[in-house]
């Protein structure tokens, strides 16, 4: 019976030895094929599974960091708005072209959030007037970040009060009033607040390392005697004892921020920005172990109405894009501003309608105010 060769059998095997030298040859060079290869797809696995598994630490470590921060913003103090009693109106967020034309404000890229600064004798309080109100605005068109003091004795409208102080507002109608107080004086279209009491801000100035600003003799002297006031509320503060570029703590910080004999509101309002602009200023260069803990310590410290959302998307916008940090305060010396007394209380008089057109222009064209 004639054997059927196995179809499973390699075609190289035979009785013929030479066909035993040539066929070892070819097998090695397949062996050396194939190793070789091997080695390839190794390397690329090798890869592969590294950046798996960077992305996949990176997505962990996103998606705990983002569980944490939104634990955080549980901590926060909120107090919502009425939108529709804030006092914007359409006209009110228009702006001039070149050519003439008029084009709506609220479609540029700008967020502005109205911040109130309480200055209270209860170290736990959120009430009574705003010794400091600032419009924070969030220009990702130019990528800046913009803070525009408005003195506190600035003689406006106050909706159902009159004209009085600015700062009245605040304690007459808390931040819903006070907010509609700037919308309807400025032409602003601020939806959301944030209010801090300079003494709470001690706690955040601490925890970032302290403040550098530029102290004089004069303000040292002022400052000090702020201190005895506020040592006797329960803080412990050291006096400042050098003039020039000084490495504040935060109740040294709060103390010169209150200095109220020193120039004018505007010369007060520049020294409560230039504590603000040095906080900014050591924030960025802080040490990233250090950002949770300051977020959760600023996150207890305030009231707000902005949501979850809205602050995490102000947040990482401000992480990825680093913005730069600009400051006006009003009036400017195109206000035509004066000290007027009226009803025996001092007040600063000035052109509003100049003023809000200066103001528009900074924050919404980046023209710095002269």
């Amino acid at each position: 019976m004639t054997m059927e060769p196995n179809k499973h059998t390699p075609k190289h095997q035979s009785t013929d030895s030479s066909s035993f030298i040539h066929d070892d040859a070819s097998l090695n060079e397949d062996i050396t094929y194939l190793n070789a290869k091997k080695k390839k797809w190794s390397l690329k696995k090798k890869i592969i599974v590294i950046v798996s598994i960077i992305l996949a630490i990176i997505i962990l470590l996103f998606g705990a960091g983002f569980i944490y921060v939104k634990s955080l913003l549980g901590t926060i103090q909120r107090q919502e708005l009425d939108v529709n009693d804030l006092g914007i109106n359409s006209s009110s967020t228009t702006s001039s072209t070149e050519d003439g034309n008029t084009t709506p404000e609220s479609q540029s890229d700008v967020t502005n959030i109205a911040l109130f600064g309480l200055d209270t004798r209860d170290l736990s309080s959120d009430s009574g007037r705003s010794d400091a109100t600032m419009v924070l605005s969030i220009d990702r068109t130019h990528n800046k970040i913009k803070l525009t003091s408005i003195a506190r004795d600035t003689y406006v409208e106050v909706p159902g009060r009159g004209m009085t102080k600015l700062n009245h507002a605040y304690a007459y109608g808390g931040p819903q009033l006070a907010v509609k107080t700037l919308n309807q004086n400025f032409s602003l279209d601020i939806q959301d607040f944030v209010t801090v009491n300079f003494a709470q801000l001690a706690n955040i100035i601490d925890y970032i390392g302290g403040v550098t600003v530029n102290v004089t003799q004069e303000e040292l002297e002022v400052a000090n005697q702020c201190m005895i006031e506020l040592n006797a509320l329960g803080m412990d503060i050291d006096p400042i004892t050098e003039t020039g570029d000084v490495l504040l703590t935060g109740g040294q910080a709060v103390a010169y921020a209150r200095d109220r004999t020193n120039g004018s509101d505007l010369d007060r309002t520049d020294r409560q920005r230039e504590v603000l602009d040095s906080m900014f200023q050591s924030v960025m260069q802080l040490d990233v172990t250090k950002l949770p803990g300051l977020i959760s310590m600023v996150f207890s410290e305030c009231v707000t109405s902005l949501t979850d959302d809205e602050i995490l998307g102000i947040g990482t916008w401000a992480l990825t894009s680093s913005p730069t940090m600009e400051q006006a305060s009003f009036p400017t010396a195109g206000c035509n501003a004066s000290g007027q007394i009226i009803d025996e209380l001092w007040y600063f008089v000035y052109d509003l309608d100049n003023a809000t057109d200066i103001l528009h222009k900074f924050i919404y064209e980046d023209i710095q105010p002269k």
